[in-house]
């Protein structure tokens, strides 16, 4: 190990390693700077997974077979279904609902959108649910939800992102302002740092695409690039493609396109194919779908930030699962739980460190195990 940081999240502390090398884990989740670094992109930028000693699993004891225990009844509320980040975190609750019993209601937003979020649990109420799995599409609007949830002991674990205060048994989801500081060591690698970059973040306000896209814009700026002004297409792709052509026709001097998720990253991509810019304008992005893995190997994209889906889904239901049978403590569950993160290039997209970071296409395609 080289180093041990503490990044500083508001009210709490999250810790992080970093491992040399290859194998980088990317541990606290937080939108605000940390004080140490991954590697900077490239092959030597992936992070390996947490895996069950440091992930949700730990946070729960040895317990008795699940399938001999009596079934336990989950909602799942997740963040945006559609994308195959999400088919990947439906993969792993499915898997974990199956192993541990559970009666799992599975729904979820097609938009990262409270509007659409906040009826899908006033309908989930209606199950009676022992416990909840919840995406908090805003940081603040489910705060009374969950303390009210967890007040009757229906326990909650958050994935995906942050709450603006740590009100649920824990919290699962990726290191996203490293994330965003390795998808820049990848840029300023191919571009030297010179010239101009987007970032196509998703709305204002969010902890966790936030946390991206200021990771990016810090290391750019530090790198001597000039990062313009975020661009907001949310959940669009059209818009997306739309503010790349923008940008394009008004910066002849525009380096690269830092897309902060999938949908918007698909956007990107269209939009860079279209002008005939592949190869010229480079594209970093979150997210790892098969079609941004076809597109990196075709020159598209140049590093891909893969995330953990699988692993949230799974831990987050085994761990809901636990505390509802009372096989853990659940006054000592570490509230932050932090995913890994692996940075995949066209040099290294076939190797089988990486394949298990690619999303599935559809249920069909499910993961059998956490990585």
């Amino acid at each position: 190990m080289e180093e041990v940081s503490t990044v500083n999240l508001g009210m709490f502390k999250r810790s992080f390693t970093i491992v040399a090398a290859t194998a980088v884990l990317v541990a606290a989740c937080s939108s605000t700077p940390s004080t140490g670094g991954a590697s900077p992109g490239g092959p030597v930028a992936s992070a390996a997974s947490s895996g069950p000693a440091a992930s949700a699993g730990s946070a729960s004891a040895a317990a008795s077979p699940a399938a001999a225990a009596e079934k336990v009844k989950i909602a799942f509320i997740a963040g945006q279904i559609g994308i195959t980040f999400y088919t990947g975190v439906e993969c792993g609750a499915k898997a974990a609902a199956k192993e541990f019993n559970v009666d799992l209601n599975w729904t979820g937003s097609h938009n990262w959108d409270i509007n659409e979020t906040r009826p899908l649990i006033d309908a989930a109420k209606a199950t009676n649910p022992q416990g909840w799995v919840i995406s908090p599409t805003d940081p603040d609007a489910l705060v009374n939800d969950i303390k009210g949830f967890m007040a009757a002991k229906q326990w909650v674990v958050t994935i995906d992102a942050p709450m603006s205060k740590p009100v649920e048994l824990q919290n699962i989801q990726s290191n996203h302002y490293e994330g965003g500081k390795t998808a820049a060591g990848s840029m300023a690698k191919l571009t030297g740092g010179k010239g101009k970059y987007l970032v196509l973040h998703m709305q204002p306000g969010l902890p966790d695409i936030g946390g991206r896209a200021d990771g990016f814009r810090d290391a750019m700026t530090a790198a001597g690039g000039t990062v313009l002004d975020y661009v907001y297409p949310g959940t669009d792709q059209a818009k997306a493609a739309d503010a790349v052509s923008s940008a394009n026709t008004a910066n002849p001097d525009l380096a690269g396109v830092y897309a902060t998720h999938e949908t918007a990253a698909n956007g990107a991509a269209s939009a860079i194919k279209a002008a005939g810019k592949t190869g010229a304008i480079k594209l970093v992005a979150f997210d790892s779908a098969p079609n941004q893995i076809a597109d990196l190997k075709s020159g598209v994209y140049d590093a891909l930030i893969a995330q953990a889906p699988f692993n949230m889904g799974y831990y987050s239901v085994k761990l809901v699962a636990d505390a509802i049978r009372n096989q853990v403590d659940t006054t000592t569950v570490k509230h932050d739980n932090p995913t890994g993160l692996f940075a995949i290039t066209k040099d290294n997209a076939d190797s089988p460190e990486a394949k298990p970071w690619v999303y599935p296409a559809d249920l069909n395609g499910c993961p059998t195990k956490p990585l």
